[in-house]
């Protein structure tokens, strides 16, 4: 009898386990890293502030329905940012997944770690990869020449990869160069994807009036997008000043003359220079007054005073000095008017407090109540007592008037809403009628809980906007501190606070829904702004913020379908974005805090159009939320338009 009881037992505890187990091995070899085949893209995949991440799965087993997910991090996974996308695969077949991703501020995706996983429904893991290489910013770089004489610019391309051999060896000095130079033909312009592969791109001696008109445009849409555009004074530069915009390029040939003082980059002592009348201050001199530089858009234009292709000119010097002065061009020439600022957690945490403003509430009336309790509590109640000969009744009284001066500084205290989540969120849009916008997203809670919120459009790139190296508060795997989804319920973002009262800052991007079109046709004179402002909105700005190279001016009230000619006559220095940054919290010392978020919003709009050099952008509240569900949500609507 014993014996049969332990065999019953025997029974009943190793058939659960081996029930578990087998259960165990269904799912693992149902779904191990066989049944999927996963690949991911290289090469140059980041355009502007987005990232692109290319995922083809295969799925060799049954019918899927999960989540793709990407994982991005230092090593750490309470360190990591978490993209993801729902994705249903049939079986037998492959598909291909794009998740995009707003770059964090300040970081290079080429040195973060990447991991791929798939995962079920209910959030199991399917399938884990490393991922070595995932992003590659600058795979390859590529100096493109037009010309009609090769032969005479190769020293250029000598001087590039640092075989040229001058006697100031500036060349190559970065040996993880690779230039590829490419002596590029007319029909190539043609190519988007061949001239959106340049770094540079060197004109001399050719005639542009040959070109398309398709072309000329592409070749300064490259230039404002991060070209350096280089253009020798040939015998057809007359023909690149006639194609070209006039406010792409502003400057004139008045005439030729023999150079007959000494050069540096004259054999002879007698070539061929233009005497160029760069117009309007555009233009700022380098390389000893010999090369001129516009910054425009994202790029610069190089004007050279004499034809690169001049066989005076002495290739060892000139070359290498032209390498390095262009390699300083496109380093510096990435924002237009200044160097761009890289948002941190302590900038937008403290910008964040300016756009919350000020509380309803007082302080000074609290400290007066506070004042007024410990008075009526303490010597107060007992001398009222003392001459009422109610001495006794101390014991009622001071409960009573505690409970009544609690009421009173919660009454007085509800403008501090502790109780649920709130954000604030700036939109910046586009004012061409058909371009994408940005979203900046601001929460705050008083509580630990996790956080997960959804977006009202559907946005095609979501995600923090600084990559927060700190620890957090729960360890567990699969933990993380920011996690964008986009999924069935639409695109949510989700965050784990570190500790009550805390704040996280999201940004997305989705496609451009602003009705109506902004357009600012503005450029310097004398450092004053002149030009016209259209704004063909439905939307009432409170303020239109006008920037051209270097400077600024804030126009107020700007209604809906009103046209203005600009003749600012403020010479206001626009150092960069934090010069706005500066403006709202001085109005904020001020206590004008409705003017502040204002101002604060338009910062948020300066620092997304920190690559141009020349804009304009409008600001008011807006009624459109960005967030569904109902959460206290206070917007702001930032509309632009460029050149």
């Amino acid at each position: 009898m014993n014996a049969k009881l332990g065999r019953i037992i025997l029974a009943a505890v190793v058939l659960p386990l081996l029930i578990c187990a087998l259960s165990f091995d269904a799912y693992a070899g149902g779904n191990d890293d066989a049944d999927f085949d996963v690949k991911s893209s290289s090469g140059t995949n980041v355009e502007g502030d987005v990232a692109y991440a290319y995922i083809q799965v295969t799925n060799n087993g049954d019918d899927f329905g999960g989540y793709v997910r990407l994982i991005l991090g230092n090593g750490n996974h309470y360190d990591a940012i978490v993209y993801e996308t729902y994705a249903a695969i049939a079986s037998g077949t492959t598909e291909n997944i794009t998740l995009g991703i707003p770059v964090p501020e300040g970081i290079n995706l080429e040195d973060y770690e990447a991991t791929v996983k798939i995962l079920d429904k209910q959030g199991k893991e399917l399938y884990s990869a490393r991922q070595k290489k995932l992003f590659s910013i600058n795979a390859s770089q590529q100096l493109g020449i037009l010309t009609n004489s090769s032969s005479g610019l190769d020293y250029i391309e000598k001087a590039f990869n640092g075989t040229l051999g001058g006697y100031y060896y500036y060349g190559n000095n970065n040996y993880n160069d690779q230039w590829d130079c490419l002596y590029m033909m007319p029909a190539e312009l043609n190519d988007g994807y061949t001239l959106k592969q340049m770094s540079f791109l060197v004109i001399d001696d050719f005639d542009l009036s040959t070109l398309k008109a398709e072309q000329i445009e592409a070749i300064e849409e490259w230039t404002r997008l991060g070209g350096v555009l280089v253009i020798g004074t040939g015998s057809n530069l007359d023909q690149c000043f006639d194609v070209f915009d006039d406010d792409f390029i502003t400057a004139e040939l008045a005439n030729k003359y023999t150079y007959s003082n000494f050069s540096y980059y004259s054999n002879t002592g007698y070539i061929n220079v233009a005497d160029l009348d760069l117009g309007k201050g555009n233009y700022n001199a380098i390389c000893y007054g010999e090369l001129y530089k516009k910054v425009i858009g994202r790029g610069a234009i190089v004007l050279s005073t004499f034809a690169l292709s001049d066989p005076d000119v002495n290739a060892s010097y000139f070359g290498e000095d032209l390498y390095t002065n262009l390699m300083s061009v496109k380093n510096s020439a990435g924002n237009g008017s200044g160097n761009s600022r890289t948002l941190s957690s302590y900038d937008l945490q403290r910008d964040y407090g300016v756009m919350q403003g000020r509380s309803s509430f007082s302080p000074t009336i609290l400290r007066i109540l506070i004042l007024v309790y410990v008075v009526l509590v303490g010597p107060g109640v007992y001398l009222l007592l003392k001459k009422l000969d109610k001495r006794e009744k101390i014991w009622l009284a001071i409960p009573a008037l505690s409970l009544l001066f609690v009421l009173l500084v919660f009454l007085f205290s509800r403008g501090f809403d502790m109780r649920s989540k709130q954000f604030t969120t700036v939109r910046v849009a586009n004012g061409d009628g058909k371009a994408e916008e940005t979203d900046y997203i601001f929460g705050f809670s008083a509580d630990r809980k996790d956080w997960n919120i959804t977006l009202n459009d559907d946005a095609y790139a979501a995600g923090p906007i600084f990559y927060e190296n700190s620890y957090s508060y729960n360890a567990a795997e699969d933990h993380y501190l920011y996690r964008a989804s986009n999924n069935t319920a639409g695109s949510q973002l989700f965050y784990s606070p570190k500790a009550g009262f805390d704040s996280a800052f999201f940004k997305t991007k989705t496609d451009n829904s602003v009705s109506g079109v902004m357009s600012a046709q503005i450029e310097l004179d004398n450092s004053k702004i002149v030009g016209t402002l259209t704004n063909d909105t439905d939307y009432d700005f409170d303020y239109v913020l006008l920037v051209c190279y270097g400077y600024y001016d804030i126009i107020e009230n700007v209604e809906s379908g009103e046209n203005l000619t600009i003749n600012s006559k403020s010479r206001q220095r626009y150092s960069d974005e934090g010069t706005i940054e500066d403006l709202a919290r001085k109005l904020y010392n001020y206590q004008d805090y409705e003017e502040a978020k204002l101002h604060m919003a338009l910062y948020f709009a300066a620092h997304e159009l920190s690559d141009q050099g020349s804009f304009a952008v409008g600001v008011c509240k807006n009624g459109n939320k960005v967030i569904k569900g109902g959460v206290s949500e206070e917007s702001f609507l930032c509309v632009y338009g460029v050149k």
